[in-house]
């Protein structure tokens, strides 16, 4: 896609592969601080950082949607349960950062909390490296640069 410039514009004209690769590497990043404050009994600052990784995913999911959308259009994905997996990973991921939200408030960082976020991120991180692994190389190989500028566009309002 030629030299990436440096202008405040380049998200334009990146891969959506390197830029959701990014985001990856940042949410891991985010999500090592989270689990060393699990353990650090600091109950306010965990809430916050729980709720700004929250708001990181929640964003990170957005920028994807359009991708998974382009991508599964016309089911060029031979391996459905890929893309059922992975959109199913999406839905538990938020609906259990919403309820861990709920129960820190009401309960704290008690073992039952500790016990479902562990298990959030056993889904989580390993969900980041399918795309990584899988799906990303996919998207690469079937996608017309008019699918990618769409996506870039898309990530890029997202800001």
């Amino acid at each position: 896609m030629g030299s990436k410039p440096t202008e405040p514009n380049r998200l334009y004209f990146m891969d959506p592969h390197e830029q959701l690769t990014s985001d990856h590497g940042r949410l891991r990043r985010e999500a090592e601080a989270l689990k060393k404050l699990v353990s650090s009994n600091q109950p306010d600052l965990l809430g916050q950082s729980l709720q700004d990784f929250q708001a990181s995913v929640r964003l990170h999911f957005k920028r994807e949607d359009v991708y998974y959308r382009i991508l599964d259009s016309d089911k060029r994905i031979p391996d459905r349960g890929l893309i059922h997996q992975l959109r199913n990973d999406h839905a538990a991921v938020i609906f259990t950062l919403e309820s861990l939200a709920i129960r820190l408030r009401k309960n704290g960082c008690n073992e039952d909390w500790q016990t479902r976020f562990q298990n959030m991120m056993d889904v989580f991180l390993p969900h980041l490296d399918h795309e990584e692994h899988t799906l990303f190389p996919l998207g690469r190989k079937s996608l017309t640069p008019q699918e990618i500028k769409s996506i870039v566009d898309h990530i890029a309002a997202c800001e």
